[in-house]
């Protein structure tokens, strides 16, 4: 009898885990489970918005960043790739005046949709009208100033005539506003012209001709930001200016990385080695005729999280090369019409790691300004 009990409760118990397990694969029951409900979802009806809404007030509180390429699995034999590291940061109100040689433009820590509309303000609030716009190049020429005219009293005419006394009443602005070498900042470019013909062949990688009154105008914009004087604006026409990128992540057939500058080689080379002197890495070697650079990798240098990061990747070197020897690296600036490449490889001939090169590339990345 007792067995018959023992073999009637074994009977139950098995009975009651196979129904205790279909509960939990059912929608339904005691035990609800949701986890593949997505599985049956649907797509929504389109949201019908009023058409008397203002889109420039409709925008995301928290900038949503774009998802980084990572190259195909095969590009990974023995492992999976590690995530691409963030280096550096930066400060979100930072305003300034960057300089390189004789050249000089502003750097506005702002997405170009919103400095579009505050060079616009400025010129408005200085009495200039403007002539012409391009969205598409980022570019707003003035009308003629009128310099000598005694109604001409804003402070934009005045630092005009101040700094240039031959300033005649034809004279006008031709301001650039381009995307930032940071994501989510800009730049504001500014020639001085007088004569209208000078359009046909403005060239941004040279200095301007009066150098002084540009420099002057664009410090009286980056005033007229920080003073607050301009409206919290998004321009419609802004979202279409300079849409290519200034630095690219790139992947050749193979998906080894290079880094991709879209401007001129000065501004390239100039900007490769400002990131570098603010990295944590020595350079050993920088032969401007040659376009290379190269870097020695001394692991007493680094800090901690320095080491955390770059520690596993040196690790595995030194297993598979059974070497002490600090790591050095060359970067070659490789000019494509254009655009500059950044590329990589070991100054010791072998080969240089995927997840290293992606290191060092996204480092130079987040340091260029």
């Amino acid at each position: 009898m007792r067995h018959v009990a023992l073999a009637s409760l074994a009977a139950f118990c098995v009975s009651a885990t196979l129904t205790g397990c279909g509960l939990l694969r059912q929608s339904v029951g005691l035990m609800v489970n949701e986890r593949d409900n997505y599985l049956e979802a649907a797509e929504a009806e389109t949201i019908s918005v009023p058409s008397d809404l203002e889109g420039e007030r409709i925008a995301d509180i928290w900038e949503i960043p774009d998802i980084e390429e990572i190259p195909a699995a095969k590009y990974y034999a023995n492992a999976a790739p590690r995530p691409i590291s963030i280096v550096g940061d930066a400060d979100p109100n930072l305003i300034r005046i960057q300089k390189l040689g004789e050249r000089s433009w502003m750097v506005v820590q702002r997405k170009p949709d919103t400095v579009w509309p505050l060079v616009r303000q400025f010129l408005t609030f200085n009495g200039a009208e403007v002539a012409t716009e391009d969205p598409t190049e980022g570019v707003i020429v003035t009308e003629p100033l009128s310099v000598t005219s005694t109604r001409s009293t804003s402070m934009l005419h005045t630092t005009i005539r101040a700094e240039n006394p031959e300033a005649s009443d034809d004279d006008f602005l031709v301001f650039r506003v381009e995307q930032g070498m940071r994501r989510g900042s800009s730049e504001v470019h500014l020639k001085y012209l007088d004569d209208a013909n000078q359009l046909k062949y403005v060239d941004w990688s040279l200095p301007s001709a009066h150098s002084e009154v540009t420099n002057s105008i664009l410090r009286q914009i980056a005033q007229f930001e920080v003073d607050d004087v301009s409206d919290e604006a998004v321009s419609r026409v802004g979202q279409e200016v300079a849409v290519v990128p200034k630095i690219e992540l790139v992947r050749n057939d193979v998906g080894f990385p290079s880094l991709r500058f879209n401007v001129d080689f000065e501004r390239t080379w100039a900007t490769v080695l400002s990131a570098i002197e603010r990295s944590p890495y020595d350079v050993a070697t920088r032969e401007r005729t040659d376009r290379l650079i190269e870097l020695v990798i001394d692991e007493s240098k680094l800090d901690r999280n320095q080491r955390e990061s770059l520690g596993q990747l040196l690790l595995d070197i030194r297993k598979s090369e059974s070497t002490e020897a600090p790591l050095a690296i060359q970067l070659r600036v490789s000019p494509y019409q254009q655009v500059n490449e950044i590329e990589l490889q070991r100054s010791d001939g072998n080969d240089l790691t995927l997840e290293l090169a992606e290191h060092f590339l996204v480092m130079i990345q987040q340091f260029s300004s």
